[in-house]
């Protein structure tokens, strides 16, 4: 057999050169980047870390969620603000890392992504002692700095039917954060013994005891509206009962974690509290 022969590439032969260049071209240019896990809420986040050779798509992810934090299962009971408070993030940092709009709807069995950690911790129980290492700046606004109900439009959900105040009192803690914690109602501060009205009709979904809450009644008003009265020094109506607009249900107390005698008031819609100055006229 002869030597190859030398010269010009034929004309067929260079198309079909021609034809392959642009597919070789093609598989040659793969981006790098990879898609991290995508989170429970939001867009999935990009993180440019390379897969070491021989380790599969397990090893991708944890290294991806390690570059830009540790990653945490929300078990039942925990909130978003005892989350951040674990891992001394920013409530406002957690819900952008997670695409969270609404702070309060974190379900057990979530994982969140926590910026900047290195590993996942355990969140102390709502009723667990914290360590203080510094002072904590007074955040609680004082009875004049409290909007009242008057500087509210009437919240949608009361239907155009306000509800009538509970008690005659002080108002001496607003809805909102409070202390690092959201706080679910307004704190009326009063004597001991002052007679609790209910604030509209309806039937006593529960009366009782409650971790907290001390002494505590709750009532249903329709429409899915709930009032909550709690820290009693007694409850006057059982589970059951029907009570009108104004009647007495309970007396004011310091009953379950309370530093003094008040009145703890919600508005729930649902299982969503809502501010009840918007409802209180």
């Amino acid at each position: 057999m002869g030597a190859p022969r030398s010269g010009p590439v034929s004309a067929s032969r260079a198309a079909r050169l021609a034809a392959l260049v642009p597919l070789l071209a093609a598989s040659a240019c793969i981006h790098q980047a990879r898609l991290a896990p995508m989170p429970q809420r939001g867009l999935p986040l990009v993180t440019d870390a390379l897969e070491p050779a021989g380790s599969g798509e397990a090893a991708t992810a944890e290294q991806a969620g390690t570059a830009a934090g540790a990653r945490h299962l929300v078990r039942p009971g925990e909130t978003l603000w005892r989350i951040a408070r674990a891992y001394s993030v920013p409530v406002p940092d957690l819900q952008r890392a997670n695409g969270l709009s609404d702070p309060t709807q974190v379900e057990a069995g979530t994982r969140l992504l926590i910026p900047g950690a290195d590993r996942e911790r355990t969140v102390p129980p709502a009723d667990a002692p914290q360590a203080r290492l510094e002072p904590r700046p007074g955040r609680r606004a004082s009875p004049a700095q409290i909007p009242r109900a008057g500087g509210h439009a009437l919240d949608p959900a009361a239907a155009g039917e306000p509800l009538a105040w509970p008690v005659r009192g002080v108002l001496i803690s607003g809805f909102g954060v409070r202390d690092r914690e959201h706080h679910d109602g307004i704190d009326l501060a009063c004597p001991q013994g002052t007679p609790v009205f209910a604030a509209g009709e309806g039937e006593v979904l529960f009366a009782g005891e409650q971790r907290g809450y001390g002494n505590l009644v709750l009532v249903g008003h329709g429409r899915g509206l709930v009032t909550v009265y709690a820290h009693n020094l007694e409850n006057l109506v059982v589970q059951g009962d029907h009570v009108l607009r104004g009647e007495p249900i309970a007396r004011v107390g310091r009953s379950g974690k309370a530093t003094g005698p008040h009145l703890h008031f919600e508005v729930r819609v649902g299982s969503r509290p809502r501010d009840p100055l918007g409802f209180l006229r």
